[in-house]
């Protein structure tokens, strides 16, 4: 059975984002330049920038709008606030001129204790149907951190624990439901476009408890996840050895 490993996060969103059912779970998302900056921060309060190719959270920039006159830009440990007429020249200082990036809309993610998190879903399809065989909730080490990644400090939490303990008001098993749901459609989506074997997702739930798609990692990295969900690590591991054969 063939899996191919994209790395190119605009080839993998594309499908997502143009697809009738999906792309209302897909952040608003475009190439970065000048033109689609300014249109992004006019329609959205935060944005991100990120490469397009990049792992683990290296290389994301994080942009609010604090007034009609200047912005939040956090990279990193470091925060600074920037005229809105310097904006895009004091960004491409910071970015890589061999690397493309791309502008997507900010998720105002849920909490849980007041740290932002997201929610990591490993799906594999041993016998020709995805299962999701691993998931763990992606704690943030701080209120205002830029991304989620643990190997940014972020700290990996019972997915579970994590839905059960959101801070805001929301309806907890509709939010597992659809988080579900939308994470096998969109594996299903992805393989029908570039066949897959494995899928790992990181997905989002806002202040709502509206899930949103963030990324897609053909070549998943779940080092430390068997001491999250014992039983769930179990399933992914049989799950492996069914591919094996197959």
């Amino acid at each position: 059975m063939k899996h191919n490993v994209i790395r190119s996060k605009m080839k993998k969103g594309y499908p997502l984002m143009t697809d009738p059912i999906l792309s209302s779970h897909f952040p608003d998302t475009d190439w970065f330049q000048e033109s689609s900056l300014r249109k992004m921060l006019r329609n959205h309060t935060a944005v991100y920038i990120k490469p397009d190719v990049g792992r683990k959270g290296n290389g994301v920039i994080r942009l609010k709008r604090l007034n009609r006159y200047e912005h939040e830009i956090s990279h990193g440990e470091t925060t600074i606030i920037c005229p809105s007429k310097k904006l895009y020249s004091e960004l491409t200082k910071m970015l890589n001129p061999k690397k493309n990036y791309l502008v997507q809309q900010g998720i105002d993610l849920a909490t849980y204790r007041k740290r932002p998190f997201d929610v990591r879903v490993v799906l594999q399809k041993p016998l020709n149907t995805w299962r999701a065989t691993l998931m763990s909730a992606k704690i943030a080490p701080n209120e205002s951190s830029v991304v989620t990644n643990v190997a940014k400090g972020a700290k990996d939490l019972n997915v579970y624990k994590a839905i059960n303990g959101i801070d805001q008001s929301v309806n907890r098993p509709e939010v597992l439901r659809d988080l579900l749901d939308v994470s096998h459609q969109i594996a299903q989506k992805l393989d029908s476009v570039f066949p897959l074997r494995i899928l790992g997702l990181d997905m989002g739930i806002d202040k709502k408890g509206k899930v949103w798609f963030i990324e897609a990692n053909t070549k998943p990295d779940n080092v430390g996840l068997e001491n999250i969900d014992r039983k769930l690590y179990r399933k992914y591991r049989a799950a492996k050895k069914w591919m094996r054969k197959g």
